[in-house]
């Protein structure tokens, strides 16, 4: 039986769940859940990031991480830095309604952008990105110094 999915604002509670998530869904196996939690209770105390999870009961079964910023050429815009569901929960509707909490996110902060980086091997969710109204615009390129 699938119990009812709430989405919400995280809570401390939910920082284990999330960072479950990041670990075993998005790939970073190199990454310690220790780390991880206190990455986010960094991130929970800055004015403009915010967290949404989605749950059902107690489970985190996704996530969608949030950063309000600016940029020279186009304004303030929503950057999403993480996204995640749980691939037992992938295709029920769950990470379209994360998208869905971040729009009216978006809306209530006056923004009308939202962006959002992806890998290149991650095909199907570019898939994803595309079906729910993303536009493939750029590439994302990165140097370590």
């Amino acid at each position: 039986m699938i119990i009812a999915v709430e989405i919400r604002t995280s809570t401390k509670n939910d920082f284990g769940g999330i960072a479950g998530l990041i670990i075993h869904e998005l790939g970073y196996s190199d990454q310690k859940p220790a780390d991880i939690i206190s990455r986010l209770r960094h991130l929970e105390n800055s004015p403009n990031h915010t967290t949404l999870v989605a749950t059902d009961g107690d489970n985190v079964v996704g996530f969608i991480g949030l950063c309000r910023t600016i940029t020279y050429e186009s304004g303030e815009f929503l950057w999403i830095q993480a996204f995640a569901v749980t691939e037992a929960r992938q295709r029920q509707g769950i990470g379209k309604r994360l998208l869905a909490a971040a729009a009216d996110f978006a809306c209530q902060c006056n923004i009308s952008l939202i962006k959002v980086n992806c890998a290149f091997h991650r095909t199907k969710t570019h898939q994803f990105y595309e079906a729910n109204g993303f536009e493939r615009k750029s590439y994302c390129f990165y140097k370590y110094v």
